[in-house]
């Protein structure tokens, strides 16, 4: 089955709710989740992603990761962390330890092949000695850098549609999937960055995508502890993929 990918921020809306939903998460169409490191200033994220982080912050304790991480791999599920550049500067390899030692899978920078791109030359080596470095590619990096980055990495992409989340910036959905799908042929790609409907899940994976990965749609369930809301969505996606196969 194509890879559905769910993003949640560490610590949001609380450990114990977090705790909860990752626990409730169906790995029968759950194959990744990304947990966001809760940062000051997230600036690819949009503005629904951004008020997790807010709060997240007063909650965060690093051990947290650990034990999210043990919940969601005991379910065969695979985990990424979503950081910035700047927790990568200041905390350097102890960080990227830290989380292969807590089993995570990977990591997503999401501005440093834009924002640092000098700096990724020394960063990317150095993660894809210890785990993967997922590039994260969005309309407006250039075909150069997709293909030079794409080449010194081996897991999965993440392709953002929108420049951040929660931004509606029209564009031609064929169009934005096909230039990536052509550019890095036969590597599983994955969507993300605008994605908030079961219809655009089901366009998006009938465009050829390995799979989608969701963010904000997530966070209303759990401001709201809606359990039910949450285990109702899974069920929606299921079916969408299950046609897709």
């Amino acid at each position: 089955m194509k890879p559905l990918i769910l993003y949640f921020t560490a610590d949001f809306p609380s450990y114990e709710i977090l705790k909860r939903f990752l626990e409730e998460v169906d790995p029968e169409i759950v194959k990744y989740v990304e947990i966001g490191i809760p940062e000051i200033n997230p600036l690819y994220d949009g503005p629904t992603i951004k008020a997790t982080h807010s709060m997240a912050l007063k909650n965060f304790q690093r051990e947290h990761l650990r034990q999210f991480a043990e919940i969601l791999i005991k379910k065969g599920i695979r985990v990424f962390a979503l950081s910035y550049y700047d927790r990568i500067n200041k905390e350097g390899t102890n960080f990227i330890h830290y989380l292969k030692d807590s089993k995570f899978s990977g990591i997503i920078i999401p501005d440093l092949l834009t924002d640092y791109s000098e700096e990724s030359e020394r960063i990317i080596p150095e993660i894809e000695e210890n785990f993967s470095f997922i590039p994260f590619f969005n309309p407006a990096t250039p075909d150069t850098v997709i293909q030079e980055v794409s080449s010194k990495t081996s897991s999965w992409i993440y392709y953002g549609l929108q420049p951040s989340t929660g931004i509606d910036i029209p564009f031609d959905l064929n169009e934005v999937s096909r230039r990536i799908l052509d550019l890095v042929a036969n590597r599983e790609i994955n969507f993300g960055f605008g994605i908030r409907t079961i219809e655009q899940i089901k366009e998006i994976l009938g465009l050829g995508s390995s799979g989608v990965a969701i963010g904000s749609l997530m966070v209303q369930y759990l401001k709201d502890n809606d359990m039910e809301g949450f285990r109702n969505f899974q069920n929606s996606v299921r079916g969408v993929y299950l046609n897709a196969e």
